[in-house]
């Protein structure tokens, strides 16, 4: 693990008491003809017909895919970034959200405070590769479709 202090919960290292972290990011979708759906995550040269996708990442070494969200305007992913981070389960908490819902804003004044990272791609690249990308590959039944 490449921080300091981490979390033992269920057998898994994480980095801080969250199960997971969000992150707004461009993408592209392909369905291919064999039921697969492929997304691509651009960190930084995205095409000029990308979608926004909010990704789920576990909070623990090298940020496993948990789930993927696509949406065709940048307003509603943040709407829905907004909607659920601040229900992400916590170890504290054996794996449940917060008894009581905080704001967005709430929640982000609590993170600050207790120092959380937010998902941060560049250490997981190659310093000399040029255009990161993550590709996540999907049955069409587990693909949450593009709103």
């Amino acid at each position: 693990m490449n921080r300091k202090s981490t979390i033992l919960f269920n057998g898994e290292e994480y980095f801080d008491d969250r199960l997971f972290v969000i992150h707004l990011c461009k993408g592209t979708v392909k369905i291919q003809k064999d039921g697969v759906v492929a997304t691509t995550i651009y960190h930084e040269n995205p095409p000029a017909d990308h979608l926004w996708c909010v990704v789920t990442y576990r909070n623990c070494n090298r940020y496993p895919i948990f789930r993927v969200d696509s949406f065709y305007h940048q307003s509603n992913a943040i709407e829905f970034l907004q909607q659920i981070e601040p229900t992400t389960p916590l170890i504290s908490l054996n794996g449940s959200p917060m008894y009581f819902q905080l704001t967005f804003e709430e929640y982000c004044l609590w993170k600050k405070k207790n120092a959380f990272k937010e998902y941060d791609y560049k250490p997981l690249f190659s310093s000399d590769g040029t255009n990161p990308q993550e590709v996540i590959f999907q049955r069409i039944e587990q693909f949450q479709g593009i709103r």
